[in-house]
């Protein structure tokens, strides 16, 4: 079990562990609780190398980002994509 402020992508968190097996409570942006699942065989002191090691990364700012570029691209608004897709 691990208690972080720190930013934490769970899903990277994992992969960054082997895909061991974790599981959070991010109710409390100050105290975020991280443990390994059931079956994990992941310890405390790799859990807390780990988190110190994590740099998460921002998927949905990432994925904001790519749609924005992509109607650029396509020189259309938001607003015109969702009437292309109605």
């Amino acid at each position: 079990m691990a208690i972080t402020s720190k930013k934490i992508n769970l899903e990277q968190l994992d992969a960054e562990l082997g895909g061991k097996g974790l599981i959070a409570d991010f109710n409390n942006d100050k105290k975020k609780l991280i443990l390994a699942s059931e079956n994990s065989n992941v310890s405390e002191a790799e859990l807390e190398a780990a988190i110190t090691a994590h740099i998460a990364i921002d998927d949905n700012a990432i994925r904001e980002a790519d749609k924005a570029a992509l109607l650029a691209k396509l020189g259309i608004t938001a607003n015109e994509a969702k009437l292309l897709l109605s």
